[in-house]
């Protein structure tokens, strides 16, 4: 293979097994790429580490493939992690530069599986951090700002920005994120790739630095459905659900075929370029034999019909910006700060660094007073604090009351769903195109109110898949995303409908970093 730079998994794994290409080739194709364009060059800064193993694994796998031992699609291809996930022996710092002496004896359970399955672990990419992106999408004291290969003026979101930009700036034909709130769909869709929140459960978080263990997830990112698919069997494991599932089975272009879908009215999009593209989209999966139906989410339990504040724009798209403001605070926020602290502390219990929140927080200051030219996000500072404050205060009955909202939110969604008997619900992934990255203005950008990434928090707030595909540029140049979510545990059929999408639509244009 001449240049593995762009190709897929499958792509790859071909010309492995055709013997077009080693594992040490790609291994040093892929370095020779990242020390180009990641701190020089087009300065993408989506790498916080790499691992200095790489080049030896890679030459155990050419030598096991040799012997005739292929573990599968991924034995022998270099990919990408997000550095909230441990891998032995390099720190996982989660961006935050306190937390830089911070070093796993072993590899998270998902690392150890994809090991299993012959991947080459590359390196560690940056976040925002702690995984709380704050208004500075892809920053952190440890690993500075990482940009969007499509336009450098904009940010990769969060906070798995750093596996998105890896995999779309050529770094690694593959990524691991992780998705509390939407860190893998969001960078996946401004990034133009396919990026999945697996069912909640589905795959392990052992060994992850936790931000709130009832939403987080570990998911896939790279450059088409079929790929997904194939990192999604080694992350699964054995787990009865994934041995049922197939991944790879449901792959056809007629998957779409007969299809019930819910159109989300209650987001749309609020740009009028991400409108366009849904209503294209939208066309698409009727020409593919799928049945479009509108589809309202159900409000969360503080919230009324009557009191919601339902409006209309120009074009006539109704949007609930009341709805949109509410989902994150009223539903998710009250368990996702006040468990943190705890969980955060078990983790960092064992390590060399900080050994609980408390002491996070005085490092991390500490950090900031010293270092202003990488400061840790004033916000972040200020999202520990009330975390270890309202962790604090939360009496048992208020925590009661917020599991006990949460689990009706869930309920009203799974039985409007099955009412309407429903594959899937798609909306954007994002309401606007990629906003400017935190430290420059861009006159070219349009900001509207809400939050862009409210669409995701049904499924983290459920514990639904969701996957976010392609669905063609906007004029800033940067990718625009529709996501499809589905049922739990119903991965294959997700899969399949965005795999049938996908051949019809087709991918976006690579990004130039040259």
């Amino acid at each position: 293979m001449h240049d593995p730079i762009g190709k897929t998994l499958h792509l790859l794994s071909a010309a492995l097994d055709g013997g077009a290409t080693s594992s040490v080739r790609l291994v040093e194709a892929f370095l020779a790429r990242i020390a180009a364009h990641d701190k020089q060059g087009a300065a993408i800064n989506a790498m916080i580490a790499l691992d200095p193993r790489a080049h030896a694994q890679a030459e155990q796998s050419d030598r096991e493939r040799a012997s005739g031992l292929v573990r599968g699609p991924l034995h022998g291809i270099p990919i990408v992690v997000k550095d909230n996930i441990d891998i032995a022996g390099l720190a996982t710092t989660a961006g935050c530069a306190a937390l830089r002496d911070q070093r796993p004896a072993r590899d998270a359970e998902v690392v150890r599986r994809l090991r299993d399955a012959g991947a080459i672990l590359l390196g560690k990419t940056n976040m925002s951090e702690l995984a709380c992106s704050n208004g500075r999408h892809g920053y952190s004291s440890m690993g500075g700002l990482t940009l969007n290969p499509y336009n450098r003026a904009r940010n990769a979101a969060g906070s798995s920005s750093g596996s998105a930009a890896a995999v779309a700036a050529g770094f690694a034909p593959a990524a691991l994120g992780t998705d509390s709130f939407g860190s893998v769909r969001a960078p996946a869709c401004v990034t133009g790739l396919v990026g999945l929140r697996p069912t909640h459960g589905l795959v392990p978080v052992d060994g992850v630095l936790p931000l709130a263990l009832s939403f987080d997830t570990v998911g896939p990112m790279a450059l088409c459905v079929s790929d997904v698919a194939v990192l999604l069997h080694a992350m699964a494991g054995t787990r009865a659900d994934a041995a049922r599932a197939g991944y790879l089975n449901d792959l056809r272009q007629d998957a779409v075929r007969g299809a019930r879908i819910g159109v989300a009215v209650d987001f749309p999009g609020q740009d009028e370029e991400v409108r366009a593209l849904m209503q294209e989209a939208h066309a698409q999966l009727r020409d593919l034999g799928a049945t479009l139906v509108p589809w309202r989410s159900p409000a969360p339990a503080d919230r009324t019909a009557s009191g919601a504040d339902r409006r209309g724009d120009a074009a006539g798209a109704s949007f609930d910006i009341a709805y949109m403001q509410t989902l994150y605070p009223s539903l998710l926020a009250p368990l996702a700060e006040a468990e943190w602290p705890a969980q955060l502390d078990a983790y960092l219990a064992a390590g060399p660094g900080p050994r609980d929140m408390t002491r996070l927080l005085q490092a991390a200051q500490a950090w900031a007073a010293a270092h202003s030219d990488r400061e840790v996000n004033p916000r972040t500072l200020s999202g520990l604090r009330r975390a270890l404050e309202l962790a604090r205060t939360q009496t048992a009955a208020q925590r009661a009351e917020a599991e006990s909202a949460l689990a009706a939110y869930r309920a009203a969604v799974a039985q409007s769903m099955r009412e309407e008997a429903l594959s899937a619900v798609v909306f954007p992934t994002l309401s606007c195109p990629a906003s400017p990255r935190y430290d420059r203005e861009d006159a070219s950008y349009v900001s509207y109110p809400g939050n862009p990434y409210a669409g995701l928090y049904i499924a983290s707030a459920c514990g639904l898949p969701e996957i976010s595909v392609p669905a063609g540029m906007a004029r800033a140049g940067v990718p625009v995303g529709l996501s499809f979510m589905g049922a739990p545990y119903d991965e294959a059929r997700l899969l399949g409908l965005a795999f049938a999408f996908e051949q019809a639509r087709g991918g976006c244009p690579a990004a130039t970093l040259d």
